[in-house]
């Protein structure tokens, strides 16, 4: 049985913020097994430091939100369409698969725009409907 690495990676929220022993307080994973590495940021934002954190994974997919941020929503902000496609290209992700959409009317992206992105950049995806598996098989 293949064992099971969960790695944290910080996921900003405005600010990447921490706990007073200075843990960050929102995470996104990278969970890697047998030969694979996914990472699935959670609500992130972009900062600067996360190329340069997530590109030693070498990351096989990357689960990444495409809804953006907007404050009047009220929710924790996200990358928007071109971010998480550029993410993906940056990291070297063999895969994105575009999430946070088409969940609730007042916090989506148009998946169109998603994929005119990573197209223009020659990124790879996967977009999945809601229930859909997906395996490398």
């Amino acid at each position: 049985m293949d064992e099971f690495t969960f790695s944290g990676m910080p996921a900003k929220h405005n600010e990447i913020e921490r706990d007073e022993n200075g843990n960050c307080k929102f995470m996104g994973y990278i969970i890697e097994f047998g030969k694979y590495k996914i990472y699935h940021s959670g609500d992130t934002l972009w900062f600067d430091e996360m190329v340069d954190l997530l590109k030693p994974f070498a990351v096989d997919v990357a689960i990444l939100p495409i809804n953006g941020n907007d404050p009047s929503r009220k929710v924790a902000g996200n990358l928007n369409c071109q971010e998480a496609a550029k993410l993906g290209k940056l990291i070297g992700a063999k895969l994105v698969i575009p999430c946070h959409y088409d969940m609730f009317t007042f916090n989506t992206a148009n998946i169109n725009d998603f994929i005119k992105e990573a197209e223009k950049l020659d990124q790879p995806y996967k977009v999945l409907k809601g229930g859909e598996r997906f395996s490398s098989n």
